[in-house]
């Protein structure tokens, strides 16, 4: 065999070489869950969870409390609704079409746990929100030695390798890998079409915070965990960018003369509060609700805005970009900004095909107005 031929022969085995470890090259998300699960046996798992702490939960687990009922559809979206004997106190209230209405109240939505009640729950694994990190050992010491976990289970940036650490935990991994599966197509085709676009191709938005309705003009930061975060990459410049914003002040009252001086071409708004969309709204309902809030504010003129001029002023319920549902409020923002560029997705079709197959439910209501067309 001549010189030649034994080159080329060595340079497609490296070829061949270097196919084979791309191909067994950990994904983004697994880097992530490999980082958060230090040791898992038959009996225990030990995790990292997202304050930093290292906690060790016996297994298998079999009952759950959360304290915070934005972590719930997760949970249920995983199956693990029969494990849990305890929600917040918002849960009731906030989700009572997800169900589990005998559950028990262990807590003050993100403020307070009942302890006495949880005790006598007797669960195996509480999960608390982070805001509460920092007090997780101490829950933890006061429940007996009961593992604490804080987690979010509902941030863009930590709900994939929160989801496959529940799947582990739950024993849910199968479940777990078909809900992350289902997010990352989306947030994936997002990402594709958006991605060569220019900075003068990026209309700029103005994303108002409205969790409590007596508030106005509050500025939601790109490093916002749900609103910013869903918005990010979906082709538009959020205003807010440039805004002394960090990780614990992620919104800012910013006032109606702020907004006018950037006089964006589109507007969000960010339905949390009160009862102003979702379950059971109709389109007529949210859309008669938004055009108060517009009337409301003409003397502060918000009708000289570029964005109600041209009718791009619109409403996003908080389903929609928190918890495992953000990635349709990012579809849906990415449609209204680039119409053209997502003609063959439907964010109420996303929703009908997540409710159904990971919540076993079909559920009427308006999450978005105007709806992307």
């Amino acid at each position: 065999m001549n010189r030649a031929n034994v080159m080329k022969i060595m340079h497609y085995a490296i070829l061949a070489m270097l196919f084979l470890s791309l191909a067994v090259l950990p994904s983004a998300a697994d880097d992530a869950i490999k980082e958060k699960i230090l040791n898992k046996t038959a009996d225990s798992i030990t995790v990292i969870d997202e304050v930093g702490r290292t906690v060790t939960v016996d297994l298998p687990v079999k009952k759950i409390i959360s304290t915070d009922y934005r972590q719930m559809e997760i949970l249920l979206a995983l199956g693990a609704g029969d494990m849990i004997v305890g929600v917040d106190s918002n849960f009731h209230k906030q989700m009572p079409y997800f169900g589990l209405k005998d559950a028990a109240e262990a807590g003050i939505h993100a403020k307070e746990v009942n302890y006495e009640q949880v005790l006598k729950l007797q669960p195996d694994l509480v999960i608390v929100p982070t805001r509460q990190g920092a007090s997780a050992d101490e829950i933890s010491d006061k429940l007996q030695g009961v593992p604490v976990l804080a987690l979010s289970l509902s941030s863009r940036d930590h709900i994939i390798p929160e989801t496959q650490m529940m799947g582990e935990i739950l024993g849910k991994e199968d479940a777990a890998n078909k809900l992350i599966g289902w997010t990352e197509k989306y947030d994936k085709i997002v990402d594709e079409r958006t991605r060569a676009l220019s900075e003068n191709d990026k209309p700029t938005f103005f994303f108002e915070y409205m969790s409590d309705l007596q508030r106005k003009w509050w500025a939601i930061g790109p490093n916002n965990p749900s609103a910013g975060r869903a918005a990010d990459g979906c082709g538009g410049r959020n205003i807010a960018s440039d805004l002394p914003l960090n990780d614990t002040t992620t919104t800012l009252e910013v006032g109606a003369e702020w907004v006018f001086t950037k006089n964006p071409d589109y507007i969000f708004m960010d339905f949390m509060g009160g009862d102003m969309s979702g379950v059971g709204k109709t389109e007529d309902e949210v859309k008669n609700n938004l055009t108060r809030l517009i009337d409301e504010r003409a003397s502060e003129g918000i009708l000289n805005f570029n964005a109600v001029k041209n009718n791009h002023v619109y409403v996003l319920n908080r389903d929609f970009i928190s918890g495992p549902r953000w990635v349709i409020g990012h579809v849906c923002i990415a449609k209204w900004l680039h119409p053209d560029l997502f003609k063959d997705l439907s964010p109420d079709e996303m929703n009908r095909e997540y409710l159904k197959e990971f919540q076993g439910m079909e559920m009427k209501g308006t999450w978005t107005y105007p709806a992307p067309k």
